[in-house]
């Protein structure tokens, strides 16, 4: 705690601190403004335009307390515009919109003192930090509030106008599984339901600028989709950085995934649904896209396009993430550390069972002797203190989730299991072959 710091002293090093962890204190206040706004929280899409606006806004207030702009002049960033036309494309209410506002002041506010309070020691500098920041946020948001208000508007009439709104809410209700006859559906949204569904769900970062975000994510979606040979494909904007779309008929999933690789841009990924016939195919395939999708925003480094017939199992036991981390520290244990010496063991364990307990093949496979990969194989059993044989189906459902989520997947604390000796079996004797 600093107390000879003055006011605008204090203010310009907490501002330059919070800095250093503006996305987790945008995530924070996003993650809190859901018990008051859960409309804003009903699906990953807004839920990343909430985090993006939040975002911006912390990164302004803090250009301000940094002196770099005054209150009235600091522009205000794109991400936090394009929230207000995914609102009203969304035909949420304005009064949401206005809500959330004043729910994210009380909590950036509070957070701000929090910073504050371990900075200054004497409470007359303090209070005097405090009414110089709060009249600045004041002066802040007061603006952002009045441009959202005018964008909201003006979006809203042009969304309820065209086209795509009605397209849109015939969609929504399909997907909520409504009974909508399939003839007049396909006439409205002018694609065939009655062929096969494979369902699409592009998306990339935020960047404010919605217009190029939706046509860098048509671009991408019709151009894979041409490679696949597709004749017809539904598309529809899902918010401002996501894109929904529908192919009637089974296109080449080899052809998807290749065509993938050379998309134009590289920061939109993709999602795939499985191929489904039948009354309810358009909203299956699409729900097996999202799965999808939530699988590949979880990966550490995601593949450009994801099946969802390549994550299916992985989505399906990765539903409650907190109880598939303790699932994983269960059946692993010390494998389950966040160290080089455990991930190699992880690593190699995983190619083992892989190649159905054939060690010249894992070998091969890893571009190692075959006696070093007995090695490790002994070390794990001796780490998890069972035979490899034994709870085998659980020790390959824990792998796979950490082959596929990475170090998200484990936990800091475990029980060291012993071995069959009662002994420990300590990770730090791991050879580096």
């Amino acid at each position: 705690m600093v107390s000879q710091l003055t006011a605008n002293d204090a203010i310009v090093v907490c501002a330059q601190d919070m800095l250093t962890r503006v996305d987790d204190v945008a995530v924070v206040l996003a993650e809190q403004l859901a018990g008051s706004v859960p409309e804003f929280f009903e699906d990953d899409d807004l839920v990343r335009e909430v985090e993006a606006s939040a975002y911006g806004n912390v990164a302004a207030m803090l250009s301000v307390f940094r002196a770099e702009a005054a209150a009235e002049q600091v522009p205000i960033r794109p991400e936090v515009t394009a929230f207000a036309s995914t609102v009203a494309r969304r035909q949420l209410p304005l009064e949401l919109l206005i809500q959330s506002y004043r729910v994210g002041q009380t909590l950036f506010s509070r957070l701000w003192m929090d910073a504050l309070a371990e900075r200054l020691a004497d409470q007359a500098v303090f209070i005097d930090a405090l009414h110089r920041s709060f009249d600045e946020l004041n002066v802040y948001l007061d603006r952002v509030v009045a441009q959202l208000v005018s964008d909201y508007e003006r979006e809203r009439d042009r969304w309820l106008l065209g086209e795509s709104a009605r397209r849109t809410a015939l969609v929504e209700r399909m997907l909520r599984g409504d009974r909508i006859p399939v003839d007049h559906a396909s006439r409205q949204l002018d694609h065939d339901l009655r062929a096969p569904q494979t369902a699409l769900v592009a998306w990339m970062p935020t960047h404010g600028e919605v217009d190029q975000q939706l046509t860098s994510l048509e671009t991408c979606l019709t151009a894979i989709v041409s490679a696949a040979g597709a004749a017809q494909m539904l598309m529809l904007p899902a918010g401002t950085c996501a894109m929904w779309a529908w192919i009637a008929g089974t296109p080449d999933t080899g052809k998807l995934a290749e065509s993938a690789a050379k998309l134009p841009d590289s920061e939109v990924l993709i999602a795939v649904g499985q191929t489904t016939s039948g009354d309810d195919a358009f909203r299956i395939s699409h729900e097996q896209a999202q799965r999808a999708r939530r699988v590949a925003s979880r990966m550490p480094a995601p593949r450009r396009l994801t099946l969802h017939a390549d994550v299916a199992t992985v989505a399906l036991l990765a539903g409650d993430e907190e109880e598939a981390r303790r699932y994983v520290a269960r059946a692993l244990g010390e494998l389950a550390t966040r160290t080089a010496a455990a991930e190699q063991l992880r690593a190699t364990l995983w190619v083992f069972l892989q190649e159905g307990g054939n060690t010249r093949r894992a070998s091969e496979r890893l571009y190692m002797h075959r006696n070093t990969v007995l090695y490790r194989l002994q070390r794990a059993e001796a780490i998890l203190g069972h035979p490899l044989d034994e709870r085998r189906l659980e020790l390959e459902v824990a792998l796979l989730l950490t082959m596929t989520f990475g170090d998200d997947m484990l936990s800091d604390e475990f029980r060291t299991p012993k071995s069959a000796a009662g002994n420990s079996a300590p990770l730090g004797q791991l050879d580096s072959s």
